[in-house]
């Protein structure tokens, strides 16, 4: 298979994160204290928190960082005044805004830097044609997606999509909806935004399913422009297709509902065997034989998943480094966070000096459902050294300095 050097792709990356920096370890403290721990459920959490590959994350809430007792959202709060729904919708409507319009900022900014011809951010906003937004923690309307598109001062005539309520792998839905606006218009430039916000939705009580959930998920937004390649002197993934699969019989392995008291997510323990149950046949169908594969996105959707799926897929620590670097730096963040690593891979890929590449990208959510992209990154000519190589195709190229 040759690669496509000049089809869609992910053009442009960006990613921002909310004011209140959160430890790990000091959040566990905060964590025991907020439920009401006593010595069994005190030892559970410390393995929980210990044991989950993270270090900090980010909150658009500073509670975690004063005592329990000065925070509406402790769990062991009598529920007359925990925050309800509604109030936590409030705080999302106005904080989704911001952190979504920076992210989105940052992407046009690195596509300006990367387009090599003098742009402003300004020019490249105006030349954004479509806008996907992506949110699974929260609603409401006139939505997040044309409060972006105002913030952004993007033009009235911008046709605007919300990718709702489908968890962690939702990015991809957005991308594949890219991919197909740009082949059908081939001067389409897609901004692609994704936000979550999901420490509005820690729950009241002490039960195990909603502790853990607070164990793991953070928030933070990213963005991506996706289009045909305006000139060779960008580093991007072309986009080389997608590969979808419903885990049958699992839909209770991964349940987002809307409650009394924010959203309650439910992770069973077997997620990460499930996955690997269709995770090997899902990439074959995408891709055939992986040997070829040299960078993988996996969706840090906690340690387990990253341990079951390195271990199947057999990647070296080099393979699993920019996964386990988002979750310990950043948490799950939900549908931004894929993007998070595939920022962290272009960067690390530029920085070594890498040829044109193929990879994965991976990511799950409720249904059981996993979503995988094949990528290739392709180098801005300008960073590639001057060599012939040849391509799968068998056709030998000059790369130019």
């Amino acid at each position: 298979m040759g690669h496509e050097t000049s089809g869609v792709s992910i053009l442009a990356l960006g990613t921002a994160v909310p004011a209140y920096f959160v430890e790990q370890a000091p959040l566990y403290h905060w964590m025991v204290e907020a439920v009401g721990a006593g010595p069994t459920l005190t030892r559970w959490l410390h393995r929980l928190y210990h044991n989950s590959g993270i270090e900090s994350r980010y909150a658009c809430i500073p509670d975690s960082l004063h005592p329990p007792g000065e925070s509406r959202f402790a769990p062991s709060r009598p529920l007359d005044e925990i925050y309800t729904t509604a109030e936590r919708m409030a705080i999302y409507e106005r904080e989704s805004v911001t952190l979504g319009t920076a992210a989105a900022q940052q992407a046009l900014q690195d596509y300006a830097d990367e387009a090599g011809q003098a742009l402003t951010v300004a020019e490249v906003a105006t030349s954004i044609t479509h806008l996907i937004v992506v949110s699974c923690t929260g609603f409401f309307a006139p939505g997040l997606d044309l409060m972006i598109a105002r913030q952004l001062h993007l033009r009235p005539t911008v046709e605007r999509t919300l990718v709702g309520f489908m968890g962690c792998a939702a990015a991809f839905n957005a991308l594949r909806l890219a991919r197909q606006i740009v082949q059908a218009h081939p001067v389409a430039r897609v901004l692609i935004v994704c936000v979550e916000l999901c420490s509005l939705h820690i729950q009241p009580g002490q039960e195990r399913e909603n502790l853990i959930s607070a164990s793991l998920f953070a928030d933070g937004a990213a963005a991506c422009i996706v289009g045909l390649p305006a000139t060779a002197d960008m580093d991007r993934f072309a986009i080389q297709g997608f590969h979808t699969m419903i885990k049958p019989d699992s839909e209770s392995d991964m349940v987002w509902r809307i409650g009394n008291h924010g959203f309650t997510l439910r992770l069973s323990p077997r997620v990460p065997d499930r996955l690997g149950e269709v995770a090997p046949q899902s990439l074959r169908a995408l891709v055939g034989d992986n040997e070829r594969l040299r960078f993988w996105a996996i969706h840090p959707g906690g340690r387990g998943i990253i341990d079951r799926l390195a271990e199947i897929f057999q990647l070296d620590l080099q393979q699993q480094e920019a996964s386990r670097a988002v979750l310990r730096h950043y948490g799950n963040m939900s549908s931004p966070t894929i993007l998070f690593v595939l920022h962290a891979l272009r960067r690390h890929l530029r920085d070594a000096l890498t040829p044109t590449t193929e990879g994965v990208a991976m990511a799950f959510g409720p249904g059981l459902v996993i979503e995988m992209a094949h990528l290739v990154y392709i180098p801005a000519v300008r960073s590639r050294p001057p060599e012939r190589v040849m391509l799968e195709t068998g056709t030998s190229v000059e790369r130019l300095a």
